[in-house]
């Protein structure tokens, strides 16, 4: 893979990351919330509306779309855009705008026009297994282990995961998110079985089960794995013979057959150069690789809106497998629902204008894509695009404005008093985001029933309280808590859409870092956020000298790139257990080397040494340092300069840094010790999740 093309998978890596349509949720410590029409609201037509109430004629939606996507700010963001609008049984419009590729000029056609869907294909995938429930062949109280052919799964909780919990996000699985090594660009290379990728990176539980919400990729790769198992054959095969086949969807797949694959729109970066053609390994992911027609797609919604059959009665679906894909099954409040089974709440909660709906988002490189269904009215569109421009959330707009006008619902309970001061100090802490293991908020009670908050850009934002554990900032957008068995504060959620964010843990300090050691606070702020793997009932060692293999992996939670296995041009770091770090480290412009092809990864490193690493990181992470004013220690290497100046400029560092008569002791030479490098990291961790400003 050649630097622009782990370029490429970097950025696909960053959009199956974030997707997915999500809005604030939890669970409850046993049972999930249900949660009952959240968005209700009358479903009349306002008064003074001319408007047709909900899509219901074909020439009016079509003459809708071309109305939206002739506007100046729509039509100049357009690439290729294929959508499709259904309502009442009825397919009202299939429409293409735009062109296929720059080349060939070739107009969008919903029929013919192949888009990739991404996470869409989560809503199929979760289909597939409730077709199977209707079948008797499997329950969705099932220990999941019951499919895995004596696999175990790492699981210290005595609540086993269950199929239901694949299906909402809740299995309390350790991160398992794409890597470069999911796309394939070379085509010589063949993809890995879906069962292979299954169990070589079956993730250990690290939270009970039933207790967290966390998107989770892998769980609907499972439960494409489990659809397997049980029906017997390939979970391409099945899905063809048993979705797309009697629903005439014979434009979709999850593989990408030569046919569909000449058919697919050309996909272009930010300056408009072509991305070259993908696969994807394994060669079938049930979390994302489908592909499909605006068509294809209305054929689905249609069917799904008809209570699972299609109009020539042929079932998909039970009424009751399509009313628990319509239904919230979780929720952190029973205001903010989460997910059903395949989709998830609108994101953000004004775009569904106080109607029920339930949504699907998917994105990856090129391509972005949304299933927006109305099931109390019968209604609902699908739409793919070729670029990055923001088209689909203008698109939700103007559609509800258009169609379901209205007021978004409040938040809260009427007449509720809000706590006090003593009693609202359980909410108060720092939380770490699931997913990302960074910073998501850092909460404070600033008077009775009043919250503030600094998230994770460093905007402070300030909270009344409406429930027991709802709040709504000043914007009206919610705040919701969730509490553990013992009543106390587990998980928050707020403007994030992929998972809760988990009340930091005290730390509970090693033995010879006291509260008042001068790098406690350093320390014991790297194991509150898990990254350090000390044992805490063990001596930290705080005066250790680092080497450059130990400094360049505690740097690595910065960093944030994916796990490398290609080749480096490092001789000597083979037999260094951080050797996947060190490629990523100089992958990434962070290290350079010692010279002769060799990284000493087993050397003590000087300070100056590690802050050149630190300020490198620090312009990856597109951080600005400040200028810099004071004199540079005269013990500083002149290529060590720009580093030193970065770190004591942007306050790097612990006390052992001093200041006098605008000169800095920063000490250059000295070899860094482990305390201190846990303040350097430490630090870093704050700079990049914008809460610096906050100590």
């Amino acid at each position: 893979m050649n630097k622009m093309q782990k370029g490429m998978a970097i950025g696909l890596v960053a959009a199956l990351l974030s997707s997915g349509l999500m809005v604030e949720s939890g669970v409850s410590a046993q049972e999930p919330t249900k949660v009952s029409n959240p968005f209700e609201r009358p479903t009349m037509p306002l008064a003074h509306s001319n408007v047709p109430y909900g899509p219901n004629d074909s020439r009016e939606v079509a003459g809708f779309l071309d109305e939206f996507f002739a506007k100046e700010s729509i039509r100049n963001k357009i690439g290729a855009v294929s959508v499709s609008v259904v309502g009442n049984g009825q397919i009202l419009a299939e429409k293409g705008y735009g062109v296929m590729d720059k080349s060939s000029q070739m107009p969008v056609d919903p029929n013919d026009s192949v888009f990739r869907i991404g996470s869409v294909s989560k809503v199929f995938t979760a289909a597939a297994i409730l077709q199977l429930r209707d079948q008797g062949k499997l329950s969705l109280k099932d220990d999941v282990e019951k499919y895995l052919n004596g696999y175990k799964i790492t699981n210290p909780y005595g609540t086993p995961v269950t199929i239901e919990m694949l299906l909402t996000h809740t299995t309390g699985f350790e991160v398992r998110d794409p890597t470069p090594e999911n796309i394939i660009f070379d085509n010589s290379r063949e993809p890995v079985a879906l069962e292979e990728y299954i169990f070589q990176n079956f993730p250990p539980v690290v939270r009970e089960p039933g207790t967290s919400y966390m998107y989770d990729n892998f769980a609907f790769d499972l439960q494409g794995y489990i659809v397997q198992s049980v029906s017997g054959q390939p979970f391409s095969d099945y899905m063809e013979e048993r979705l797309f086949k009697p629903l005439g969807m014979n434009s979709s797949s999850f593989v990408m057959p030569e046919e569909l694959a000449n058919r697919i729109a050309s996909t272009y970066d930010k300056s408009g150069n072509a991305i070259p053609f993908y696969r994807m390994s394994p060669g079938v992911i049930p979390s994302g690789s489908m592909i499909s027609t605006s068509a294809d797609m209305a054929r689905f919604m249609n069917a799904f809106l008809n209570g699972g059959k299609t109009n020539d009665g042929t079932v998909i679906l039970s009424p009751e497998s399509v009313k628990a894909m319509s239904g919230y099954h979780i929720s952190i409040h029973s205001q903010v629902p989460d997910a059903t089974y395949g989709f998830e709440a609108p994101y953000p909660h004004s775009l569904a204008n106080g109607q029920t709906i339930i949504a699907k988002s998917g994105d990856v490189p090129g391509f972005h894509s949304m299933l927006w269904l109305l099931p109390e009215q019968k209604s609902g569109f699908f739409i793919s695009q070729n670029t990055d421009e923001k088209i689909i959330d203008d698109f939700i707009a103007s559609f509800m404005d258009h169609y379901y006008p209205g007021i978004d619902r409040t938040f809260g309970v009427s007449g509720f008093v809000p706590q006090s001061i003593s009693e609202l100090k359980k909410f108060a802490g720092t939380y770490i985001d699931l997913r990302r293991g960074k910073l998501a908020a850092k909460v404070t009670v600033i008077g009775n029933g009043l919250l503030s908050a600094i998230d994770s850009r460093n905007v402070r934002h300030r909270f009344i309280q409406v429930d027991n554990y709802l709040f709504v900032d000043e914007n009206g957008l919610p705040l919701a808590f969730k509490p553990d068995q013992q009543g106390n504060i587990a998980y928050l959620k707020y403007n994030s859409p992929v998972s809760y964010a988990a009340k930091k843990r005290e730390a509970s300090g090693f033995p010879d870092v006291p509260v008042d050691h001068p790098y406690a606070e350093f320390i014991g702020g790297l194991q509150s956020f898990g990254i350090l793997e000390e044992d805490p009932s063990k001596p930290y060692d705080t005066q250790a000298t680092v080497t450059r293999e130990q400094f360049i992996h505690a740097i690595m939670p910065l960093l944030d790139f994916p796990a490398s296995s290609g080749a480096s041009t490092f001789i000597d770091i083979e037999h260094s257990p951080y050797k996947a770090d060190i490629r990523n480290a100089l992958e990434a412009g962070v290290v350079a080397g010692s010279g002769q092809d060799r990284f000493e990864p087993e050397r003590p490193i000087r300070r100056e040494e590690a802050a050149v690493i630190m300020g490198r990181l620090i312009r990856v992470l597109g951080v600005q340092p400040p200028s810099f004013s004071a004199e540079v220690p005269s013990d500083t290497e002149e290529w060590a300069i720009p580093g030193v100046q970065t770190v004591t400029g942007l306050k790097l560092h612990g006390p052992e840094v001093t200041a006098a008569g605008g000169r800095i002791d920063f000490g250059s030479q000295r070899l860094l010790n482990k305390q201190e490098m846990a303040a350097m990291v430490y630090l870093g961790f704050l700079l990049k999740t914008g809460s610096m400003g906050s100590r």
